[in-house]
């Protein structure tokens, strides 16, 4: 059975006594003096309450204060930071279309490096043909070439053949005969007839380097390529190649 233990103010007159609050200082009319005096207790005698939160305080009001040079400086720095990082960036980007551009600019030089190119081998083919001699046909190849001649005498034939042998394009040690035939031929005219030697060689061709695909431009006047070679070069030369 509940037990109801306030019967004593039942039906009396009797009130419960209740402790009354402390005034309250900070809101009352007292002096400045007497407001501060009292912060100054309560401080001191509830030191195990407002320590710990007055040293978190002051330390970071410490810290706030040592941050104020340092946060000027990186300020004053920031606008050079971005301006640097931007360079960095650029920079970056033009490091990678380099490295790109040497990539392409390497299957380029192939095309520079193989074999002689058809004009020289036909400028210093026509250079080889002495009076007397006929080209048959001629073919051309990354491979190498072969020659088809004809001559009324065996001399001029050998003639044609020293100066292919001796053309600065043609890789001399690899100049075979193929065939050598001779024809006769009647002439109906004068009753008589005529001799006719055939002759077909083969070779490899040089691969020539670009200084001596230079001079070899400059000696057969081959102005347009030679600009391609020394465009070509100054590129190699600006890329650090």
């Amino acid at each position: 059975m509940r037990l109801n233990y306030n019967f004593a103010f039942k039906n009396s007159k009797l009130r419960r006594w209740e402790r009354p609050s402390p005034p309250n200082i900070l809101f009352s009319d007292v002096s400045t003096k007497k407001k501060l005096k009292y912060i100054q207790d309560q401080f001191f005698e509830n030191a195990e309450l407002t320590y710990p939160p007055s040293l978190i305080l002051i330390l970071s009001l410490f810290l706030q204060l040592l941050n104020i040079y340092p946060t000027a400086i990186l300020k004053k720095l920031e606008n050079s930071h971005n301006e640097y990082f931007s360079i960095e960036m650029k920079l970056s980007d033009l490091q990678s279309a380099k490295m790109n551009f040497k990539k392409d600019l390497k299957e380029i030089d192939e095309y520079f490096s193989k074999p002689t190119l058809s004009y020289l081998f036909a400028f210093y083919l026509q250079n080889s043909v002495p009076e007397g001699v006929k080209l048959n046909s001629y073919n051309i190849s990354d491979n190498g070439f072969d020659i088809n001649a004809s001559s009324y005498t065996i001399d001029s034939l050998n003639q044609f053949l020293t100066l292919v042998v001796e053309s600065p394009i043609i890789k001399k040690n690899s100049v075979t005969v193929k065939k050598l035939s001779r024809e006769t031929q009647n002439q109906s005219l004068q009753n008589s007839s005529k001799i006719n030697f055939d002759l077909e060689i083969y070779g490899e061709i040089l691969k020539l380097d670009i200084k001596k695909r230079d001079d070899l431009y400059k000696e057969s006047q081959a102005n347009g390529l030679q600009k391609k070679l020394e465009r070509f070069k100054n590129l190699k030369l600006l890329l650090g190649n």
